[in-house]
């Protein structure tokens, strides 16, 4: 069991200032495996609330990258998100991440803007039959056909390579099934031990779970996985924001 918990004492006083918890505006940008900015539509879904508990709010929102495959969305409060990005010819790229899990209330923060850019990269679909279901997959998760979604990633090729394994365990992510990514993405690191989004994946499926301790390490093991310096900066507040919630 995780040697991470919530302070059960504080939690109490976390949900009855949550009506009160300043939102915040998060840009980021879309970009393909070359570095392209390229548009695309953005969701962000919110599982959990302040202290990972129940979340109150609007929990949906979404976006349109521009032609740069510039993005923000007004509206993040406190508590784990699941951002995704759809565009045409790619496969989703998703990751759940924390937001001020353990806060005070600051009236005065309200429209904060976030330290870090979200950089989202969706994978090119190749044109195959393996990856159209893929994309069946996406699309029938996109749609709230969690089961449907779930029914077709069950049947993943065992010759599959990591970036496809990883490609389904994030649509997995999308269609609510964490354990299900949770094995995806681990076929995927044992494909391909260097993997950032195998290990990202299993990072935001602990996290899901409210695993807080093990997404900590597995969001420390994707940023080592990785050069690029946005991705490294919003992983480094992940793990700050994660430790926020340790027992000192």
């Amino acid at each position: 069991m995780a040697a991470i918990v919530l302070c059960l004492a504080a939690l109490p006083a976390l949900a009855a200032l949550h009506a009160q918890q300043p939102v915040s505006r998060l840009k980021g940008r879309v970009l393909n495996e070359r570095g392209e900015r390229i548009q695309a539509e953005v969701r962000a879904e919110a599982f959990f609330g302040v202290a990972a508990g129940a979340f109150a709010g609007q929990r949906t929102f979404t976006a349109r990258a521009n032609g740069k495959g510039e993005w923000s969305i007004l509206g993040i409060a406190p508590g784990i998100w699941l951002f995704t990005a759809y565009a045409e010819g790619y496969l989703p790229e998703t990751v759940v991440l924390p937001n001020r899990l353990i806060t005070s209330s600051n009236p005065n923060a309200a429209g904060q803007v976030f330290l870090w850019d979200l950089i989202l990269k969706p994978m090119t679909a190749i044109q195959d039959a393996h990856h159209a279901a893929l994309l069946d997959a996406a699309t029938a998760a996109r749609d709230g056909h969690d089961a449907d979604a779930e029914a077709r990633l069950v049947k993943v090729p065992d010759d599959a390579d990591a970036d496809y394994l990883a490609a389904a365990g994030r649509i997995a992510l999308i269609a609510h099934r964490p354990d299900l990514a949770r094995t995806l993405f681990t076929r995927a690191l044992e494909q391909d031990a260097s993997s950032y989004r195998a290990a990202l994946g299993i990072a935001s499926a602990f996290l899901l779970q409210r695993d807080f301790d093990s997404a900590s390490r597995a969001f420390d093991a994707a940023r080592n996985r990785t050069h690029d310096k946005d991705e490294q900066k919003f992983l480094t507040y992940a793990i700050g924001d994660l430790a926020t919630i340790r027992v000192r």
